[in-house]
């Protein structure tokens, strides 16, 4: 039984021949170090200059509240105001889309009661969002 043992091992390759896959191995080691530099996101990140807007005179009677680059307010807000931004997008947030919005907050109208004041969202300089209509916020998806 020993014998048959030490001809299969034999048969597998002995020492002489673990030397030649060792190259292979190497080489293989070489080009997963190389790996990480196709993974990264083809053209880099995507520039998007996003400007949101609120509209009127005065200051708001609420706070506007925004997300762009990040969450914010900015109570009693003077008016108009304005926040420009540029955001780097990936690859992933231009398939599934990056959301952008601005909560205006309140004005007064001609009557004395509070509306929402009149925003908008630009992007590269395009307009892609009002609240025209009486909506109290503008939203967009980048793509």
């Amino acid at each position: 039984m020993l014998a048959a043992v030490v001809l299969a091992v034999a048969g597998c390759g002995g020492a002489g021949e673990s030397a030649a896959p060792a190259p292979a191995a190497s080489a293989g080691a070489g080009a997963a170090s190389q790996a990480p530099a196709p993974s990264a996101p083809s053209g880099g990140k995507h520039k998007r200059e996003v400007t949101l807007e609120v509209n009127g005179k005065g200051r708001t009677a609420q706070p506007i509240a925004y997300f762009a680059d990040t969450n914010g307010s900015e109570p009693n807000a003077k008016l108009p105001w304005k926040r420009t931004v540029t955001l780097e997008l990936t690859e992933a947030e231009l398939k599934v889309g990056f959301p952008v919005s601005v909560i205006p907050g309140s004005v007064p109208d001609a009557a004395g009661r509070l509306k929402p004041a009149e925003c908008r969202i630009l992007v590269d300089g395009e307009e892609v969002a009002t609240n025209d209509g009486g909506k109290n916020r503008c939203e967009y998806t980048l793509k």
